[in-house]
């Protein structure tokens, strides 16, 4: 989730900006499925009328976190296999150096942040902080991180078809080992990560698709592909806790509806660019990732004044952007450079290192 997109056409290298702003939506999808979207009706609990509550419980299921980490995973791929979907020489260890340092840096640094917080999770065992916490999705990505050079050299030579049709019924298959289980718990990384690497290899079909994509400029169209990924991520919330069809079983259902969902903004952001902000909110996505959780446990620390539920809202959110904004700037975006002090490849053709 914390890469910086860019596409190689035949003569030039070319950025989807799309991809900065979906990764802050993403991430703010995220934060306020933790965290709580903005109180418009209220608390459920506050209302006095059988109305109040329903509209109440209705707002506030609005957001659910977990799709949206879906949307990380697709995009990752997407962004980890762009520079070398054109069976460019993959150098191994230039590749993990690069990946590791980018990610990894900000995660130890978080980890500290957190203890200062007061959370006081180890580090390792059953409970560990890196599985019981957002950092879950990052241990998937690690595991997908180490893989793509085997994914890599299996596509290469049999295409992607042997691929999903070993991944993905063997994906089904694990992923109902565990039907009641609430979260991934059960699954474990490896599991997790198994579940879910299907979606991930979408986001690298994608990215060999993106030479071929074709412009959309219909609003209607791509208004009407957001709300059938906001609909889909509804209806995985209420089967969640509604029915008892968990999370580990739909996501990797929900991940096909993603590879489309970001497949059609792709099209559309090639001629329509995002505003500015969102794409400039991307580029520290990443850290408001990492940082949201702890958020809460700081803002409790400073006195503020009860000005109304909607105004309070802004102002917590106010100071856990800020914070990741700040995060960012002193931990990830110092790390990011030193990534990029790291070659993909030792001589590149282009004058300017391609992202991965």
């Amino acid at each position: 989730m914390s890469d910086v997109a860019f596409a190689v056409r035949p003569t030039k290298n070319r950025r989807y900006p799309i991809l900065d702003a979906l990764r802050f939506f993403l991430a703010f999808w995220v934060t306020m499925g933790h965290l709580g979207i903005i109180p418009l009706f209220g608390a459920p609990g506050d209302a006095t009328t059988r109305l109040g509550r329903l509209l109440a419980h209705g707002w506030n299921s609005i957001t659910f976190g977990t799709p949206a980490v879906i949307g990380f995973f697709i995009i990752s791929g997407f962004c980890i296999h762009l520079p070398f979907r054109k069976n460019e020489k993959l150098w191994i260890g230039r590749f993990y150096a690069r990946r590791y340092t980018r990610i990894l840096v900000p995660v130890i640094a978080a980890l500290v942040i957190w203890r200062l917080a007061g959370v006081d999770q180890g580090l390792l065992g059953e409970h560990s902080i890196l599985w019981e916490s957002p950092l879950w999705s990052l241990l998937c990505e690690e595991i997908y991180y180490a893989c793509y050079p085997l994914i890599r050299w299996i596509h290469g030579r049999y295409g992607w078809a042997p691929l999903f049709s070993v991944t993905f019924p063997l994906s089904v298959g694990v992923s109902l080992l565990h039907v009641g289980a609430t979260d991934w718990h059960l699954y474990g990384p490896i599991g997790t990560a198994f579940i879910l690497l299907p979606v991930w290899l979408l986001g690298c079909v994608l990215a060999e698709k993106s030479d071929q994509l074709t412009s959309l400029n219909s609003r209607w169209r791509i208004w009407g592909w957001r709300f059938l990924a906001w609909f889909g991520s509804w209806v995985s919330e209420m089967l969640h806790f509604k029915v008892g069809l968990h999370t580990g079983v739909t996501m990797l259902w929900f991940g096909v509806l993603m590879y489309f969902w970001i497949k059609e903004e792709l099209a559309y952001g090639l001629n329509n660019p995002p505003p500015r902000v969102f794409v400039w909110a991307g580029a520290w996505s990443y850290s408001l990732y990492l940082i949201h959780r702890v958020g809460p446990d700081f803002f409790m620390r400073i006195p503020v004044l009860h000005i109304g539920a909607i105004l309070n809202w802004i102002v917590y959110y106010a100071f856990v952007l800020g914070i990741s904004y700040l995060f960012y700037l002193a931990i990830e975006r110092p790390s990011h450079l030193l990534a990029r002090k790291i070659r993909v490849t030792p001589h590149p053709k282009n004058p300017k290192p391609l992202e991965a």
